[in-house]
């Protein structure tokens, strides 16, 4: 299931894990500000331990959940989905998009995708 599939309430939770590394479920209840039980939270955990998603320690007597993709991983698939679903497969437009939200970018920004750009077309030469 990827994450733009999942239920809001379980891709907060899974977002917050991927921002705070890990985290009880009593350190993720208090991050919320609505009333989000105890038992709530960890129902959402459970859910997204058998998703998937994310595995447990024990640390005494709580356990300790952490995510078990990198946050990059998952925006990866999501922006891979993203392209082929709104951008009809392009990489060029999906890349003028995002550039189009902040036409802005820094000159490190810059370097990075030019270097990025040139080893695609260096690859897609078989160089």
């Amino acid at each position: 299931m990827a994450l733009e599939d999942l239920p809001k309430r379980e891709r907060a939770i899974l977002e917050l894990l991927y921002k705070l590394g890990e985290a009880s479920a009593r350190d993720i209840q208090k991050e919320f500000a609505d009333d989000l039980s105890y038992s709530t939270v960890r129902t959402f955990l459970n859910n997204l331990e058998q998703r998937g998603k994310v595995s447990h320690r024990q640390s005494g007597l709580s356990f300790v959940y952490f995510p078990l993709a990198q946050a990059e991983q998952e925006g990866l698939s999501v922006l891979k989905q993203a392209q082929e679903t709104f951008f009809s497969g392009s990489k060029t437009k999906a890349i003028a998009a995002l550039l189009g939200t902040d036409a802005s970018i820094s000159e490190e920004e810059y370097r990075e995708l030019k270097k990025l750009l040139d080893s695609a077309r260096d690859e897609a030469k078989g160089k």
